[in-house]
């Protein structure tokens, strides 16, 4: 039976069948028919993540790809409802009538092909305690949620279309969870001699980028770098970095040119 918080990648590993199933039920699915982006990007996305991404209802999708690999009675395939990670449909927080102290849209951002992650991080700068900001998105932005948590907010959110979410960032007065303190800049000199480098090609769509640097890390001792060549500054990359508390360096270089320097933990 496929369950709500099965990773894609795991799914078309036991059923490649159902690739057609996904791509039939939204357009959102069509990339999957990238056999290169099929190799990174299921492994990152969940069956859940990925019903909202393609503008479903999770439960609906789970029947459609149940029901595909022949299990048609509707109480073969009922399960008890899943975390998913999403604040879509839940509850109003009480904060939710909470001064503004800032609105971001990155939808114009990111339809020019930037990456908005440091525009979210210099608006939440200018939040004060008590005030919300509001980022207008896309797509629900999973990856940010953990992140903003570190910095002492609370999030939860609407959806007014299937490519409009509108995310409530709430400062709590008194965090539940202490901020980690941001990874240390690597210093100047260790931009020469990487232990590995990395090009990210201008036509590899999301999340094959951030599949690539991960998988590159992983092949490094502890206290190596890796020299990342971007087109673009790598937001959901950035988050994941700052999540795992990686130390990392960005260096502009013109248009579609970033490059990042990352050190591997010594353990």
């Amino acid at each position: 039976m496929i369950r709500s918080e099965m990773r894609i990648s795991e799914v078309l590993q036991k059923h490649p069948q159902l690739l057609e199933v996904l791509v039939a039920a939204s357009p959102a699915f069509e990339k999957l028919k990238n056999p290169l982006l099929r190799h990174t990007m299921p492994h990152l996305v969940s069956v859940a993540q990925a019903a909202r991404i393609g503008g479903l209802e999770p439960e609906a999708l789970l029947e459609r790809l149940n029901q595909a690999i022949g299990l048609e009675e509707p109480s073969a395939i009922i399960e008890p409802p899943q975390a998913t990670g999403s604040r879509v449909a839940t509850p109003n927080p009480v904060w939710i009538e909470a001064p503004l102290g800032f609105v971001l849209d990155v939808r114009p951002i990111l339809q020019a092909g930037g990456e908005p992650f440091q525009n979210i991080m210099a608006a939440a700068a200018k939040v004060s305690v008590g005030q919300r900001l509001i980022v207008d998105a896309p797509f629900e932005p999973f990856p940010l949620y953990e992140v903003m948590a570190k910095r002492g907010f609370e999030a939860w959110c609407e959806q007014w279309d299937t490519r409009y979410f509108q995310v409530h960032f709430y400062r709590h007065p008194t965090p539940a969870q202490t901020p980690a303190a941001p990874p240390k800049p690597l210093e100047q000199p260790l931009w020469d001699n990487p232990q590995a480098t990395l090009q990210i090609e201008a036509n590899w769509e999301p999340p094959l980028p951030l599949q690539r640097v991960l998988e590159a890390l992983a092949e490094l001792e502890p206290g190596q770098r890796l020299l990342v060549h971007h087109v673009r500054r790598p937001v959901h990359l950035l988050a994941r970095l700052e999540q795992d508390g990686l130390p990392y360096r960005l260096r502009d270089l013109g248009p579609g040119k970033v490059d990042l320097l990352i050190q591997k933990p010594r353990g």
